[in-house]
């Protein structure tokens, strides 16, 4: 079905609707609900919602859903992302760690060497190359100091840190151009929140640039949405301040930088589509906004009716949203008319069974959660469908959006916090994105705050 216009507003009514529910199911201590949404190129059937209880995966184009919950090593998940074919090597940052999983979320590691010993903070795979991996780690000790370390093996270790930032500065975020691997970006804050800054290596990271934003932005904190998988010289970027948020574009390194976007409030979920139309979700005037361009940036335009997005991703025409089930009945949505009509897919009680893999791992939780009337209890018993993988040898990449490139950034206000992610959470959280903040948001904090009590515990 699809729904234009105003019928995705379901409105407070649903809204009291769902606050005065007995027993509603709750997740990582929030509302259960998506967090980023992941569309592999070479798996063209494949979807999966990452939320704040699991993963969610559809392997027929949205037809079944089988539930993989939250294990010890991926408690409190987020920022997950998919690296590219072949291996579809799943990534996510837990309990301070970075994990990954090479069948589909039934089993985890952590990455090791150099990184082992801090707490990651953020990390993105290569598009172009699997092996290839970076991640943002805290050190683990006094005061705050961050790195950028590289994995060449597929981010099961990492050894030299490409970039160390000034005592008391923050990596908010970084990236690798799709269309130059070489060139890889970070923004960075310092700790009063001030001087934004755009630090930029076309050589792999053995040299960077560091450019000052306060002039053309002010003194909010920045973050990255994406860098052009078709030009290494533009990138994206999420400008978060008291008033709202700005949605920029930096090209020659920093050097010129504009803002086609303004909103009053949380700038939630973007993505380039592989036709170079740029959309962007956020609120404005208190309200859910959509804006889309076909200008490369040089202007938006609102789109009416949007749903509520928690997250983008696009895929061979089709873009895909994780939706904010708090606020409807369904929790991810495609369009593909590039934003102007959507139709519902996956509701949390449409889900089929748990994934095979996992039945007895996960049969505590999927018992409680059908207690609290997340879904039918039958869905805990219910054998999983026999699904047919396509074919991945006829597969054709049209050229859709790297699924880190889509993952939407929180809505946060304008708080400066330790943690340097951008996944999504109920509207409004570990660096977790959009929706009604919950308190794993301010996990990684708690997690350093606690590293320093102890320390100084110890040498007391």
């Amino acid at each position: 079905m699809v729904v234009r216009g105003g019928a995705w507003a379901w409105g407070l009514a649903a809204a009291f609707t769902l606050a005065l529910a007995p027993q509603v199911s709750r997740a990582d201590g929030a509302f259960p609900n998506g967090q980023s949404i992941l569309v592999p190129a070479d798996r063209p059937d494949e979807i999966v919602l990452a939320t704040n209880f699991g993963l969610v995966t559809s392997e027929d184009a949205g037809r079944t859903w089988l539930y993989s919950c939250e294990l010890a090593v991926t408690s409190y998940g987020r920022l997950y992302q998919v690296g590219p074919a072949p291996a579809d090597r799943l990534f996510a940052i837990a309990g301070g760690k970075l994990v990954f999983s090479d069948d589909g979320a039934c089993g985890w590691q952590t990455a090791g060497g150099a990184l082992g010993d801090d707490l990651c903070e953020d990390a993105f795979v290569d598009p172009t190359d699997g092996t290839h991996v970076l991640a943002a780690g805290l050190a683990n000790g006094e005061g705050i100091a961050y790195s950028v370390y590289q994995s060449t093996d597929s981010g099961a270790t990492f050894s030299r840190a490409l970039y160390v930032a000034a005592p008391g500065d923050f990596i908010t975020g970084l990236e690798i151009a799709k269309s130059d691997p070489m060139t890889i970006d970070l923004t960075l804050a310092d700790s009063a929140g001030t001087a934004p800054t755009l630090a930029r290596s076309t050589d792999g990271g053995t040299t960077w640039q560091l450019t000052d934003l306060t002039a053309a932005l002010g003194s909010g904190q920045v973050r990255i949405l994406a860098i052009d998988p078709t030009d290494a010289d533009r990138v994206f970027l999420r400008v978060i301040e008291a008033a709202g948020d700005t949605l920029a574009i930096a090209t020659d390194g920093g050097a010129t930088v504009t803002t086609p976007l303004v909103l009053d409030g949380g700038l939630g979920a973007f993505v380039r589509t592989g036709a170079g139309t740029l959309l962007a979700f956020g609120t404005a005037a208190g309200a859910p906004a959509l804006f889309r361009s076909t200008d490369s940036g040089a202007t938006f335009v609102p789109v009416a009716g949007p749903p509520n997005i928690l997250a983008l991703a696009e895929r061979a025409g089709t873009v895909y949203a994780a939706t904010d089930s708090s606020l409807g009945p369904f929790a991810e949505a495609t369009s593909t008319d590039e934003g102007t009509t959507w139709t519902p897919g996956l509701a949390f009680a449409q889900v089929s069974a748990i994934a095979p893999c996992l039945e007895s791992a996960c049969q505590a939780d999927c018992e409680m959660r059908a207690q609290q009337q997340q879904w039918p209890a039958a869905i805990c018993t219910a054998q999983a469908p026999v699904i047919d993988s396509p074919d991945a040898a006829t597969v054709v990449d049209a050229g859709g959006t790297h699924d880190a490139v889509a993952v939407g950034p929180p809505f946060d206000g304008g708080t400066m916090r330790i943690d340097a992610g951008d996944t999504p959470h109920p509207a409004g959280g570990c660096s977790c994105a959009t929706a009604p903040r919950s308190d794993s948001d301010a996990w990684p904090a708690l997690l350093l705050l606690a590293a320093l009590l102890r320390r100084r515990r110890l040498s007391a």
